[in-house]
């Protein structure tokens, strides 16, 4: 069977805008008392989903060129410069 690419491109892209709507207008779920949908803030779960997304789509933002990124980055309670990248061999 051959893959569709066109329709892979499409399931990628709808994926990808799931994620957006859900980052930009929180998490669709069922209230239990009234039973309509309303959106919450996306828990660690859903953030997950977004983090292994990107990552899995090799997707990477140069340090210093996007204003979210840094102010993220700045909230961290590590600058990232105590880890000693050269050695991590296992014994």
């Amino acid at each position: 069977m051959k893959t569709d690419s066109k329709a892979l491109q499409g399931l990628f892209d709808k994926f990808a805008e799931v994620l957006n709507d859900t980052l930009d207008n929180g998490k669709a779920v069922v209230d239990k008392d009234t039973g309509e949908l309303v959106r919450v803030t996306p828990d660690a779960a859903t953030l997950n989903v977004v983090r292994q997304f990107l990552k899995d789509t090799n997707t990477n933002v140069a340090p210093g060129t996007h204003k979210a990124t840094n102010d993220l980055a700045a909230k961290l309670p590590f600058s990232g410069e105590q880890e000693d990248y050269a050695d991590h061999s296992v014994n």
